[in-house]
């Protein structure tokens, strides 16, 4: 019986251990942007922002989180410094660029203090007709459990374990 007691506390620590490392280790997400990924769009926007599952950390005059957009011919069309607003980063860009794909770099650090950088891309063609101003970008899947969802699997496995201990005394 000790034995039994023994290896049940070892198990839910080791899932608490696991659910709580995973959790805690992701890294910002896409939750938003305009335009959104390999959409389409017309006229040319005036200004891209992305949003982020986080707050995007900021440090006095230093610029550590960017966004540049680039036409079609290869060229930045992004102005000036981009605007951080919480989990938003912004940019105004030039409705001069020709039709086409353009590309979105960003470079961010996460309110867990990690950068994230990617690219993603999206098309300004003059037959669209656009119905949605914000588009939703399809979150990436995260594998981890959030915070809520690992208190409420522990909380489950430690109410099993309860009953089959209490079921076990009882024989």
């Amino acid at each position: 019986m000790q034995g039994m007691k023994k290896l049940l506390v070892f198990l839910l620590a080791t899932v608490c251990a696991v659910i709580t490392t995973s959790s805690s280790h992701a890294h910002s997400q896409i939750t938003a942007s305009y335009p959104a990924a390999n959409s389409n769009v017309n006229p040319i926007p005036q200004e891209v922002w992305i949003e982020f599952n986080g707050t995007l950390q900021t440090l006095d005059g230093q610029g550590i989180n960017s966004i540049e957009v680039i036409d079609s011919t290869g060229i930045a069309v992004n102005f000036d410094t981009p605007i951080i607003d919480g989990p938003r980063i912004t940019t105004k860009i030039s409705s001069q660029s020709p039709l086409g794909v353009f590309t979105v770099n960003y470079r961010i650090v996460s309110e867990d203090g990690h950068p994230v950088k990617e690219t993603y891309s999206f098309t300004a063609t003059p037959d669209y007709v656009e119905s949605e101003i914000a588009r939703t970008a399809a979150p990436e899947s995260d594998s981890s459990l959030s915070v809520g969802g690992a208190l409420l699997v522990v909380f489950l496995i430690v109410f099993a374990v309860g009953i089959l201990l209490k079921r076990k005394n009882e024989k």
